[in-house]
């Protein structure tokens, strides 16, 4: 546990770089801002009671990893099958890479909305956590906002 606690310090370190080196203004085009370490913890706490047994984890919003943080914090390693997550920004998805590279972790940079589904229901994911960036609509184009529109129906 103490381990963990110190890859979380190390983390919102890591954090708090990244982010003195953009603006506000910048991060809110694309929503990054961090989920705070209690919240992910307590979502991932609630996510363990509903359910028990080996789980497949997938963050769409990746950011430098708070939920994933929190996964480790909360489950033991044996019952995380698999942990996959997406970071569209190379300026934070790069730098989580290589902070997570020791761990048992895919992290994709890439536009989650853009990725193909699991084929199989073997390969779905059985828990699904995010802090969504909440891009505010006037920061996309009118041709993005209709391809995600119609991914959603």
């Amino acid at each position: 546990m103490v381990e963990i606690n110190n890859i979380e310090l190390m983390r919102l370190q890591l954090q708090a770089e990244l982010d003195s080196r953009k603006t506000r203004h910048s991060r809110n085009k694309l929503g990054q801002f961090a989920t705070p370490t209690a919240l992910a913890t307590d979502m991932l706490e609630y996510a363990k009671a509903l359910l028990p047994g080996n789980i497949r984890f997938l963050d769409p919003a990746f950011g430098t990893g708070s939920f994933y943080s929190a996964l480790l914090k909360t489950f033991p390693s044996s019952q995380i099958a698999e942990a996959v997550g997406y970071e569209i920004s190379p300026d934070y998805g790069l730098p989580a890479s290589e902070f997570w590279q020791d761990r048992p972790l895919k992290l994709k940079i890439d536009d989650f909305t853009r990725a193909t589904p699991p084929s199989s229901e073997a390969a779905k994911f059985d828990i699904i956590i995010a802090n969504p960036p909440y891009i505010r609509h006037h920061h996309l184009t009118n041709p993005e906002k209709q391809r995600l529109q119609n991914i959603t129906y």
